[in-house]
């Protein structure tokens, strides 16, 4: 069955919230690794819920930032591991989004990325490390997370 048959014949609902769809934490695809949105978590447990600027404060978004990356680089090390690598044959940070779930006043979401960039530059030195971003501010996010991040890669190839 090919993609188009199977295009045709696919349900026009959603399947029930009981099944969720697989997604991947990252995937490589030719020389780029694509990162999910990792949000602030750690073990499975949000670090911080609710909305910057209305609850959370700009310290606490920091924290939630950084701890997003460094979920961002754990998807990205899972699946180098799974493809017989590790984190050095990253030889580019390309893209960085930050969501940051904002209240409509807050418009500091480019602090809240500071914090990621500075964990990316830490982590991959200034040359690889050094990336292009955007920071946007959202009315949520999943799991009432405070942040999430995504990232996409250079790999060597």
């Amino acid at each position: 069955m090919t993609a188009a048959d199977r295009h045709q014949s696919a349900a026009a609902e959603p399947s029930p919230l009981a099944d969720p769809p697989k997604i991947a934490p990252a995937r490589i695809f030719g020389d780029q690794l694509i990162t999910s949105g990792q949000t602030a978590h750690i073990d499975g447990t949000n670090i911080a819920e609710g909305i910057v600027g209305a609850g959370i404060d700009l310290d606490t978004a920091r924290r939630c930032a950084r701890q997003c990356a460094r979920n961002v680089v754990e998807a990205a090390r899972g699946e180098l591991i799974r493809a017989g690598q590790d984190l050095d044959a990253i030889t580019g940070v390309t893209r960085v989004t930050i969501f940051v779930a904002s209240a409509p006043s807050f418009t500091e979401q480019h602090l809240v990325g500071h914090a990621a960039t500075d964990y990316f530059l830490e982590v991959f030195g200034p040359e690889i490390g050094f990336h292009t971003r955007a920071a946007l501010g959202l009315a949520a996010l999943p799991t009432n997370s405070p942040v999430e991040i995504e990232a996409i890669f250079q790999l060597a190839n």
